[in-house]
């Protein structure tokens, strides 16, 4: 397999989306007190979640421009799996240390450092308190008055630098079942879980990754750190 240096070099349709779900493996939010709270509630309830997805992204005029299926896994406090199955199979992987994207039909692996990655993300949910929650994100929350008990909550980040604009994260019954986000490029996102199982035990072999025989290897972690290396001597 040949190794490459590059930079910026994961895919920009999932990109967005896993901002979003750093959050739900890491970590931080903004917003009224008791609604920092609730969530910081509801996530530190997981231990582990995994679930079956189907996402839909559209654009500005609501025209879908990407749909994808396939299975969702984290664990705290820093694992992560995302396979899609179905349209074009791909499986991003964040094992503690560095995140490892695979697109089957380009046969490329890249590999980013996933400390940094989470430096540059105002998504940092799953291990917060609510004082954490709150430095990040001004939330609200709603109970939605049907049988499943639903909760609905609301996220505008706080920084200008944000990829996107809102983050809306359907509970119902304990389980994160929806997550809807729009981007300040005007797309939206609309994920939807089903399948859900909290808290089971979730096999390691998940959250390794190894790179298929033959693949290139896009590795930008040398780069990544180049920069933030000049970005502190500049402060």
């Amino acid at each position: 397999m040949r190794y490459l240096i590059k930079k910026n070099s994961m895919c920009r349709k999932f990109q967005s989306f896993f901002v979003l779900t750093l959050g739900l493996v890491y970590g931080t939010a903004n917003a009224s007190g008791n609604a920092a709270a609730k969530l910081a509630e509801s996530l530190a309830s997981l231990s582990t979640y995994q679930a079956n997805f189907e996402q839909q992204v559209k654009d500005e005029l609501g025209t879908e421009i990407d749909h994808s299926s396939g299975i969702f896994s984290i664990k705290k406090p820093n694992l992560f799996r995302w396979q899609v199955l179905e349209e074009f199979p791909q499986i991003i992987v964040a094992d503690g240390k560095n995140l490892w994207t695979y697109d089957q039909e380009l046969e490329q692996v890249t590999i980013q450092n996933q400390k940094m990655l989470l430096a540059e993300s105002p998504m940092l949910l799953m291990t917060s308190n609510a004082e954490e929650l709150s430095k990040a994100f001004k939330i609200s929350v709603h109970d939605l008055n049907d049988s499943k008990n639903k909760q609905l909550f609301l996220l505008k980040p706080k920084s200008q630098e944000s990829v996107f604009d809102a983050v809306n994260i359907m509970f119902a019954e304990g389980k994160i079942i929806e997550l809807l986000m729009s981007d300040t490029l005007g797309q939206k996102t609309s994920v939807k879980f089903t399948n859900v199982k909290i808290n089971q035990e979730l096999e390691p072999e998940l959250f390794t990754f190894v790179p298929p025989e033959g693949v290139d290897v896009v590795d930008s972690r040398e780069s990544k750190k180049v920069e933030s290396d000049k970005s502190a001597e500049i402060k």
